[in-house]
């Protein structure tokens, strides 16, 4: 798979997570077949939340289950799940933390096109 099939088909498994539910990074690059670039699905979805993008970026948190703390995006990620009816809790240190057990979206296998179908995003 090359760079622009990879970023298509993160691009469009972000567009497939269900309102009120989060996955990870890691989970996404799984499904794209990738396990290993689990940090290059990060940067993409950072880049994401850079961006004027339509897709649903805020819906992919860390393997973990922490909000990212990129800056101002931390917050605004914050404030687009709570808004959506996901309930974010402060950790022991501070950190933005949603609970997988309630609010994850983890699918074993779902059909991703590698196809972007648009120019104006990153996929092409």
């Amino acid at each position: 798979m090359d760079a622009a099939q990879f970023n298509a088909s993160v691009f469009n498994l972000v567009h497939m997570i269900p309102s009120q539910k989060v996955t990870s990074c890691g989970h996404i690059a799984r499904l794209v077949g990738a396990p290993n670039q689990a940090r290059r699905v990060n940067e993409l979805v950072k880049h994401l939340g850079q961006t004027s993008s339509s897709a649903p970026w805020h819906r992919v948190i860390s393997t973990s289950g922490i909000i990212a703390a990129h800056g101002d995006l931390g917050t605004i990620q914050r404030s687009a799940l709570e808004e959506e009816g996901v309930f974010v809790r402060n950790g022991i240190l501070g950190e933005s933390r949603v609970e997988f057990r309630q609010w994850g979206w983890f699918p074993e296998d779902v059909e991703v096109l590698s196809d972007s179908g648009s120019d104006d995003e990153w996929g092409a």
